[in-house]
């Protein structure tokens, strides 16, 4: 058997993950990921729903600001958003994200 590689530490949350999570890129926002969202360097915002009650349907919902902590991409590592360029996910020079790339297979 072979050792795992990367990470395999858990990432903190200090939202509810079942929540939508946005960015704000220009004048509209964007769902992203919750791990992209936590690292996203720029206006943030979540929105949950006010209830949840069996066969009620519209309870409504509450959007407000994120103003939680800035984590680099896919660590636990704090960063000061400051220091970055805003509207972008922060990463770690070694923590690069892959870039999907097309194939041959597909023929595009």
């Amino acid at each position: 058997m072979s050792e795992k590689r990367g990470f395999t530490g858990k990432l903190s949350y200090d939202f509810n993950t079942a929540w939508v999570c946005e960015v704000q890129m220009g004048e509209k926002w964007y769902r992203v990921l919750e791990k992209d969202f936590r690292s996203f360097n720029g206006p943030r915002r979540l929105t949950k729903p006010l209830g949840v009650a069996l066969g009620e349907v519209n309870m409504g919902l509450e959007t407000f600001t994120y103003e939680g902590p800035y984590y680099y991409w896919n660590t636990n590592l704090e960063y000061n958003p400051v220091d970055h360029p805003e509207g972008k996910v922060i990463q770690l020079p070694e923590m690069q994200k892959l870039k999907a790339e097309r194939t041959s297979v597909a023929g595009l």
